[in-house]
């Protein structure tokens, strides 16, 4: 009886007492739910509040004895729109800077992959707790326990709030710039990984940042972002590209921004005042960042020579930024949820004449016919609004990087549609992919039970799996799953992710892309890769592109020892010493070459073509 008791005591303080964790600032207290460990609402900054409204985050002050963290910080300050509605509900705490860890198995042996996520919203709107079709979207259970993984998401200050570049604020900083408190945010929560994930059981070596939609578009930005470096080692971008704004674009639509509550003193005066202004208030005007199937980017980050040196694509071109891994793709119905629900041919035929100039209308009719009936007008107008936003983003920012790194680079298109059919007539929407990765499709309204059929577990599997390998190898492949292959700019090979996948594919829209870059007046992005290792002058390749032999040219101070050819997956295909290389018997695509010569390596991308 004595040792009944004594193992029932044993099981009450594992239960109360065991998901005790220290971090740097204090002892946590989580809870065993679903075979993971959970920590809710753990701080990771102070309270951006009072005088630290609109200033960076600061670390937060260390407690004594246990946190509980068993419930969900409260949101940041925002006007909530779904992606149907333009009526928004004001909501929100300015006290929201917190983070949500899951994981398996709370020993600093563990050395578990980590991956850490970003919500959407347009960095106006969105939580770590988002609802849709009755489940929150990011609780990270089934992920954890299913994937093996440490799984954190974060919270971030929105709108104004996070973005606001003001001349009066530039006093405060250093640096005499302003703006990017949302930016400072996510990398702060990045640092507080880096120094506390393993006592969760996680490996800070193997640190996976994504996110969807603007979650995507912070996850590219940081990419860029010198003050990121060395916080991750590979990255995830979903449905998004970077996207910078200049500083005097920021302070334009600051200032006007401050100019709605005040226009009495100096601008530090505004500033004062502002800090006195509700939060509720200061978000209460804000538009739907989805409005008719437009994006709207009504908050974005600034150059300010500290967090953001330049404009993405310009960065990247450089060769100046953090080279890592990236996954990255679309959906192939994005807009689907948010165009009106009723369109009409002559609807399209004003959509094409609003974007496209009159030259290229011809080219935009064939790809996006306006249809004669209702719904086929509605197929065209969701291509539209999809390709022009998404689709060509995800090439622009594939090409770009793999351009520019020798580091892979993967594609997907999310083409799955979700087997309820009063469902499946949206086709797959804008977000809908993180049901399946983050395995809760099958707690919705519209998945559980008897509605979760056997694709939607194909689904949720075999996203689970690619994401957790990219997770823990900066590649998506592994055993039992389709080959994946590696990104690359002359053939645009992907995976679609369906049931069944394809892998076999090259170009996703390639046509309906070409049009976007044209309306767009696009300039791709030109390779930095030639000048990575040594100086210009001491090793060259030519041809290049090639379908049977390339040169390699050294300096006449220089000599060749050997070179390396190997795919983009790693495999080396051809090593020698000689001055030629026979690439005919390859397939089409992008291969890499490293030189190495008395005065170091230089290593290329060779396409053959």
């Amino acid at each position: 009886m004595i040792k009944n008791y004594f193992t029932l005591f044993l099981l009450i303080y594992s239960v109360s007492f065991g998901q005790q964790v220290s971090t740097q600032f204090g002892t946590v207290q989580g809870v065993s739910s679903g075979g993971v460990y959970q920590f809710l609402g753990i701080p990771y900054a102070k309270p951006p509040v009072g005088d630290l409204r609109w200033k960076a985050p600061q670390n937060p002050n260390a407690w004594q004895g246990i946190l509980a963290t068993n419930s969900y910080a409260p949101v940041c300050p925002q006007k909530a729109f779904t992606q149907t509605g333009t009526a928004g509900v004001v909501m929100g705490n300015e006290d929201c800077l917190y983070l949500n860890v899951w994981s398996p198995q709370l020993t600093t042996t563990a050395n578990l992959p980590v991956l850490v996520f970003i919500h959407g919203g347009g960095n106006q709107q969105g939580s770590a707790q988002e609802v849709n079709f009755g489940t929150n979207m990011y609780e990270s259970t089934r992920m954890s326990s299913r994937g093996n993984v440490v799984v954190v998401t974060i919270q971030y200050r929105l709108g104004p709030l996070g973005f606001l570049a003001h001349p009066g604020l530039e006093a405060e900083n250093t640096s005499g710039f302003s703006g990017n408190y949302a930016v400072l945010d996510q990398i702060l929560a990045l640092k507080w990984v880096q120094q506390n994930i393993a006592q969760f059981g996680g490996d800070p070596t193997k640190v996976m940042v994504f996110g969807e939609s603007a979650g995507g578009l912070n996850v590219a930005n940081l990419l860029v972002s010198p003050l990121a470096a060395n916080l991750f080692q590979r990255a995830g971008i979903q449905s998004a590209g970077p996207s910078i704004q200049t500083y005097a674009q920021g302070t334009t639509k600051g200032v006007s921004f401050v100019d709605s509550f005040t226009t009495t003193g100096t601008d530090v005066e505004k500033v004062a005042f502002m800090r006195t202004v509700s939060s509720d208030d200061l978000v209460a005007n804000e538009t739907a960042p989805l409005s008719g199937g437009t994006v709207g980017r009504n908050w974005l980050p600034v150059i300010d020579g500290s967090t953001f040196l330049n404009l993405p694509a310009a960065q990247i071109q450089t060769g100046n930024y953090n080279k890592v891994p990236v996954l990255l793709g679309s959906n192939a119905d994005e807009m689907s949820l948010s165009v009106p629900q009723t369109v009409t041919p002559g609807m399209v035929t004003l959509l094409k004449s609003s974007l496209v100039p009159t030259a290229l209308l011809p080219q935009a009719n064939l790809l996006y016919p306006s249809g004669s009936t209702n719904d086929e007008a509605k197929a065209s107008y969701v291509g539209i609004l999809s390709d022009s936003q998404f689709t060509v983003a995800a090439r622009r920012t594939a090409q770009c990087l793999s351009l520019n790194q020798t580091q892979p680079v993967w594609r997907y298109f999310f083409s799955f549609k979700h087997t309820l059919a009063a469902l499946a007539t949206y086709g797959s929407y804008h977000g809908m992919e993180l049901f399946y990765i983050f395995n809760n499709w099958e707690n919705t309204t519209y998945g559980s039970g008897s509605l979760f059929r056997p694709a939607d577990g194909q689904m949720q599997d075999l996203m689970l799996q690619y994401w957790v390998n990219f997770a823990a190898t900066g590649n998506p492949n592994g055993s039992n799953l389709l080959n994946w292959p590696a990104y690359n700019g002359a053939s645009d090979p992907y995976m679609e992710l369906n049931t069944p996948c394809n892998g076999s594919q090259t170009g996703v829209r390639t046509a309906q892309c070409n049009l976007w870059d044209a309306v767009a007046n696009f300039s791709p992005c030109s390779s930095s890769l030639a000048n990575d290792d040594v100086e210009e002058s001491i090793a060259f390749v030519f041809p290049n592109p090639s379908s049977d032999l390339v040169n390699i040219e050294v300096g006449k101070m220089d000599s060749l020892i050997s070179f390396e050819l190997c795919n983009l997956q790693g495999g080396c295909l051809q090593k020698g010493t000689a001055h030629s290389i026979d690439v005919s018997a390859y397939s089409k695509g992008v291969y890499l070459l490293r030189i190495a010569t008395t005065a170091g390596i230089k290593a290329f991308k060779i396409i053959r073509n």
